[in-house]
């Protein structure tokens, strides 16, 4: 089978982009020791990555089991130390702005969000499920705007064009250490519940050898310390195998959530 290309688009800052290519040249170092071939040597960064046949990709759990059901196969969940990840599930953070007086999330009935995408669970799903209590008799927000990224929903936030988002605990931890004016003027209101981390994904058509192969590299490339000083730049400690159907969670969220925002 031919692969096109490698993608880690999720969590890949402007200010990280060094970092980011450091992780996938050790990663493509240990595919190629385990004997995989056609390992891409850099990264790609451009429109319709999925469109594209992957190698090696990352994709949050919404479209995996949504537009892309069926499409890939889970190698491994990421496992991130920062305040939002518990082993490979992670959290997003309510976020409003910093002069914002609100307590708990039921104060902000009436208010503006920004979402990032209809297609992201930590920036919509997670957020229709907390808000479904609080919508049995008329809608929650007065508005929602789309921003297209995390980053653009925060400058939202900070300019008050909007009043709140959720933003990936990971993208959050990520600014806050190599762009920190991204959320001035933001704070945390409140957590959302867990699920699974965005996925290290590849082809269905990948046999089950082959998988076994990026598994174990994956494990290998860990266990080298030069690596794991790359990686921990990105808050990476480890992978973890978890059931596939995990990640069904994230569509039971949306059964029991109101349709939209």
């Amino acid at each position: 089978m031919a692969f096109h290309c490698a993608t880690l688009p999720l969590y890949d800052l402007a200010e990280t982009r060094i970092q980011t290519d450091a992780l996938w040249t050790g990663l493509a170092t240990s595919f190629r020791k385990k004997g995989i071939k056609n390992v891409p040597d850099t990264l790609f960064r451009g429109e319709k990555t999925y469109q594209k046949k992957l190698f090696f990709g990352q994709i949050c759990g919404y479209p995996l089991t949504h537009e892309y059901a069926g499409r890939f196969k889970v190698i491994a969940t990421p496992l991130y130390r920062t305040p939002y990840f518990t082993g490979p599930e992670y959290l997003s953070v309510i976020t409003v702005h910093q002069q914002c007086k609100w307590q708990k999330l039921e104060d902000a009935r009436g208010s503006r969000v920004v979402i990032n995408s209809r297609s992201s669970h930590s920036g919509y799903n997670i957020l229709r499920l907390m808000v479904t209590p609080f919508t049995k008799e008329t809608t929650f927000f007065s508005k929602v705007s789309v921003s297209g990224a995390h980053r653009q929903s925060l400058s939202r936030i900070r300019q008050k064009q909007a009043d709140l988002a959720s933003i990936d605990g990971l993208t959050w931890s990520m600014l806050e250490m190599y762009a920190p004016e991204a959320l001035k003027g933001c704070r945390i209101l409140t957590l959302t519940p867990p699920a699974p981390a965005p996925a290290f994904v590849t082809e269905k058509e990948t046999s089950q050898e082959m998988l076994e192969l990026f598994r174990n590299a994956l494990k290998n490339a860990f266990d080298e310390p030069k690596f794991n000083l790359v990686a921990k730049n990105l808050f990476l400690e480890n992978t973890q195998i978890i059931p596939e159907n995990a990640y069904d969670c994230i569509t039971e969220m949306e059964r029991i959530s109101i349709e939209d925002l």
